[in-house]
């Protein structure tokens, strides 16, 4: 059985939010060759691989469907000369959903134009529209496979035996991630730095986890006796995905941005406090690991306008809990 299943583009967020969704449906259909195809590029294919690499079978970046109507003349060599079983369209793009849809196959699944194009109809009335994207994704399968998943199961990780060891007790060791993958979902790094400060005043164990992009802060961060486990000697330790996913275990939470790191330490099983100025807190915080701090709920417009008070007010109320 081959399948194709579509996506527009994925960052770091955006790939671990996929990752049950293709381990469960590896699990349906354990003799299937899954090919994986994006009209930009995927992190599945470097960043995310350890997740998925006995899962995909092939990868096809940059397949030439767009939302324009030109790109509905373009051919796309390299999946036109495959017959799939399945083709699973996980983005609602109409443009795009019939441009997919002229790849040959058997069985075709959209939710575009309300299933309009999709060979799958929704009879179990699931919902769509403004939900936690994972629980999209199952609702997805759960159609294709005719029988409702109620439950999300854990992501497999990798155990990774060369992360550094963390001697301090794990119900004190707090992580911070202050970068995210565009910087208008950044607070500013100093209002990190003094809140880091004011956890260790209460005998925290404090964690800056700082991606390539956040190399910047390092030298703050260790000027300030604080550790920065990913990086040893001004350089990145691992980019294996679960070398940072198993460290994220040893932290009893995280407090973040939303960026990628934080679906890291979700997906890990440990909770976050996220702060959310321009992004959608419902789709992008993981039910039962991620407390969201909606700056719109406060009167704020501007996530660096959210003052540092209030948000220690939250968090220390979150660290109760």
């Amino acid at each position: 059985m081959k399948i194709l299943i579509y996506s527009f583009n994925d960052k770091i967020g955006d790939g671990l939010q996929k990752i049950t969704f293709l381990q469960k449906l590896k699990e349906v259909y354990p003799n299937s060759l899954i090919y994986y195809t994006t009209s930009q590029t995927t992190t599945l294919k470097d960043k995310l691989n350890p997740l998925v690499k006995d899962i995909i079978y092939e990868f096809i970046e940059h397949n030439k469907i767009e939302s324009s109507v030109f790109s509905l003349l373009k051919k796309s060599n390299r999946l036109s000369n495959i017959r799939f079983d399945l083709i699973i369209d996980l983005q609602k793009v109409v443009l795009r959903t019939l441009s997919l849809k002229k790849i040959p196959h058997l069985k075709f699944f959209s939710t575009s134009a309300n299933f309009l194009f999709s060979d799958f109809k929704n009879n179990k009335n699931l919902e769509f529209k403004n939900i936690y994207i994972e629980q999209f994704y199952f609702n997805i399968l759960s159609i294709i496979k005719n029988e409702s998943i109620n439950e999300i199961p854990d992501m497999n990780v990798p155990i990774n035996n060369t992360i550094p060891e963390i001697k301090s007790s794990r119900s004190k060791n707090i992580a911070i991630a202050p970068g995210a993958g565009n910087s208008i979902r950044q607070w500013k790094f100093d209002n990190y730095l003094e809140i880091a400060k004011k956890l260790r005043h209460r005998n925290y164990n404090v964690y800056f986890f700082l991606g390539p992009n956040e190399k910047s802060f390092l030298e703050l961060c260790l000027n300030n006796k604080f550790i920065c486990p990913e990086w040893e000697k001004g350089e990145i330790i691992s980019t294996d995905i679960s070398f940072t996913m198993n460290l994220a275990k040893k932290m009893s939470c995280l407090l973040c941005n939303d960026g990628g790191t934080a679906w890291m330490f979700e997906f890990a099983g440990v909770k976050t406090l996220k702060l959310f100025g321009v992004t959608n807190e419902k789709k992008f915080s993981r039910p039962g690991f991620s407390q969201a701090i909606q700056i719109k709920d406060f009167g704020y417009k501007e996530l660096n306008d959210f003052p540092i008070s209030k948000y220690e007010e939250i968090l220390y109320k979150f660290l109760e809990n």
